[in-house]
This record gives C-alpha cells, sequence and structure tokens, in this order.
C-alpha cells in the first residue's frame, strides 16, 4: 500500500485555516449577539447569542451544501460571490430568527438580520483580502 508523507508545514496550515475559520465563525456570532441587543431584538445577552449560534450554524450549513454544487463560482471571494452568499445568508438567518422570535415583527427580524450580517460580510471581505 502506499500512502503519501504529509508535509509538516501543510499539517501546520491546515491546523492555522481551521482556527482562523473557528475564529472567525466566534467573531461572527459575538457581533451579531451585539447587534441584536444594540437593536433591542433580543436584550438578554443568553438569547441573542444562541439565537446568533443556532443562525450561524444553519446559514454555514448553506453554505457548504452552496460550496458542493457551485464552488468553482464561489472559490474567490469576489464582490460579487460575497453579495449572493450575503442575500442567501440573510434568507436563512431571517427566517430562522423569525421562528425563534415569533413575538417579534418580520420586518424588524429582516433589519436586525440586513445589518448585523451586513457588519461580518464587510468583516469577511477584509478578511478574504489577507
Amino acid at each position: 500500500m502506499n500512502l503519501p508523507f504529509l508535509d509538516a508545514g501543510g499539517a501546520g496550515l491546515v491546523f492555522i485555516a481551521f482556527g482562523i475559520f473557528v475564529l472567525f465563525i466566534g467573531l461572527a456570532i459575538i457581533i451579531e449577539t451585539l447587534i441584536m441587543i444594540l437593536m433591542k431584538y433580543n436584550t438578554r445577552f443568553k438569547k441573542a447569542f444562541l439565537d446568533s449560534l443556532l443562525v450561524n450554524m444553519a446559514s454555514l450549513a448553506v453554505g457548504f451544501v452552496l460550496w458542493q454544487f457551485f464552488r468553482d463560482f464561489l472559490r474567490y471571494y469576489s464582490l460579487l460571490s460575497l453579495v449572493i452568499l450575503y442575500a442567501v445568508t440573510v434568507m436563512v438567518e431571517s427566517g430562522l430568527l423569525y421562528l425563534l422570535n415569533r413575538k417579534q415583527p418580520v420586518g424588524k427580524t429582516l433589519g436586525v438580520c440586513l445589518v448585523m450580517n451586513l457588519v461580518t460580510y464587510i468583516l469577511l471581505f477584509f478578511i478574504s483580502r489577507i
């Protein structure tokens, strides 16, 4: 059986890339939690954090599915692909966020999703340029 040797540097890069991924997701969840609190959508930190965690995991799952089908288009974080991904993220997250907070008006839920994802997508755009 022929097994290729792993390059030590490559293994380190995978670890670093995974760390950056986890750091970005964690930062996005915290930012979106704070935006929900500042916009008075959810005033309790634990509730806002849990909602942010759930909607981000859902949109992340959708993102992985989209990556499988549109990998060539999404490979480079061009402005067009980020706009499309932003729209998909807002649709997924606002739908789920509304289901988690049915007492909130749909318009307020959509507004909060637009703002919180705009901030995190701007951050993603700058990170993708590094």
